[in-house]
C-alpha cells in the first residue's frame, strides 16, 4: 500500500539526526512518536532502531523499519525512500533503469513502476557503481531475483554499445532481464517548469525520464552485436515518440510537463504515462 503515513520512533538521537537529515533533504513528510505514544492503530511506516523495537508491545497493523547499528545506512535509507514512494513490501519485483548516454549520464530508477531516485554520473564507473548496488540491495534475500529493464537513448552509438556490453557482463546470467534502445529525438529539449518535490533535477535526468516514456528495439544478448551493426548502417530504424494531440481530444489528455510531475510525485505510475501519452498520440 502506497502512501502510508511516516513516523519516527527512537530514543536514540544520533539515528534521529541523521534520519531526520535525509528525510528533510528528500522533502518527505514524517512525524515524531515517542516510545510511550500509543502505536497508530492505521496502516503506516515507523522508522525505529533494533533497541527501541525491543521495547514496543503491541505492533499493529503497522510496517516497522529498523535500523541497527551494524547495517549500513545508505542501504537502509534505500528502503525507507522505497518505502514512502513505492510502498511498504517485503520483496519488490522490477527495477527499471532509463538512460541518457553522454558525457554526462542521466539515470532514472524505477521500482515496481514507481519513480524511486535519479542521479546525473560524471563517469560510467559511478553509473555501474549505482545499478549495481540498487540491484544487490533489491534482491538481497528476495526468494526470486528481481526483473531487471534498462532503457538507453541511442543517440551516439558507440557510447550507448559500451553501456549495452557493460550490461550484458555484469548480468550474463540473469534469468529475467530486458534491454531496450530508444530514439532520443528532441528528449533534451524538455525543459521542467514545475518542481514540487523539491529536488533539482539537471537536464541529463529530465532526458533519461522522457526516454523512459518511450517504445524502442528491445536487443538481447545473442543480437545486440548484429542490431549495433544495422543501426550503424541504418539498416533499421528506431520509432520516434511525441506527445501529438489525440484524434480524438483537440488537446492531450494530459500535457508532458503534467506526465512528469506527476510521474516525480509519485502520482502516476511509469506504465500509466506511457499509455497516456500513447493515448494521447492517437
Amino acid at each position: 500500500m502506497r502512501n502510508q503515513p511516516l513516523y519516527i520512533l527512537t530514543e536514540d538521537l544520533n539515528f534521529f539526526y541523521i534520519i531526520k537529515s535525509e528525510l528533510d533533504k528528500y522533502k518527505i513528510y514524517f512525524q515524531i512518536l515517542n516510545l510511550d505514544s500509543k502505536i497508530p492503530d492505521i496502516p503506516s511506516i515507523i522508522l525505529t532502531t533494533s533497541n527501541d523495537f525491543e521495547k514496543l508491545g503491541n505492533k499493529n497493523r503497522v510496517n516497522f523499519l529498523v535500523y541497527s547499528k551494524n547495517n549500513d545506512f545508505g542501504k537502509y535509507f534505500l528502503h525507507v525512500l522505497a518505502a514512502v514512494r513505492i510502498g511498504y513490501k517485503k520483496y519488490y519485483s522490477t527495477l527499471t533503469f532509463s538512460i541518457d548516454p553522454g558525457k554526462k549520464l542521466g539515470l532514472m530508477v524505477f521500482l515496481d513502476d514507481y519513480y524511486l531516485d535519479s542521479y546525473c554520473c560524471f563517469e560510467n564507473s559511478e553509473f555501474f557503481a549505482i545499478i549495481h548496488k540498487y540491484v544487490a540491495i533489491f534482491d538481497e534475500d528476495n526468494a526470486t531475483l528481481m526483473k531487471l529493464n534498462f532503457k538507453l537513448g541511442r543517440g551516439v552509438l558507440d557510447i550507448t554499445y559500451d553501456l549495452v556490453k557493460q550490461i550484458y557482463i555484469m548480468f550474463q546470467n540473469r534469468k529475467y532481464i530486458r534491454v531496450c534502445l530508444i530514439d532520443e529525438f528532441k528528449s533534451s529539449q524538455f525543459k521542467l517548469s514545475k518542481n514540487t518535490i523539491g529536488k533539482k533535477f539537471t537536464k541529463d535526468e529530465i532526458s533519461a525520464l522522457i526516454l523512459a516514456f518511450r517504445l524502442g528495439i528491445d536487443v538481447r544478448f545473442d543480437n545486440y552485436d548484429d542490431i549495433f551493426k544495422q543501426l550503424r548502417m541504418k539498416k533499421i530504424f528506431i520509432r520516434k515518440n511525441n506527445t501529438e494531440k489525440s484524434k480524438n481530444h483537440d488537446e492531450p489528455l494530459l500535457s508532458l510537463e503534467e506526465i512528469v510531475v506527476n510521474i516525480l510525485n509519485g502520482k502516476l505510475s511509469l506504465s500509466n504515462a506511457i499509455e497516456i501519452i500513447s493515448v494521447n498520440n492517437g
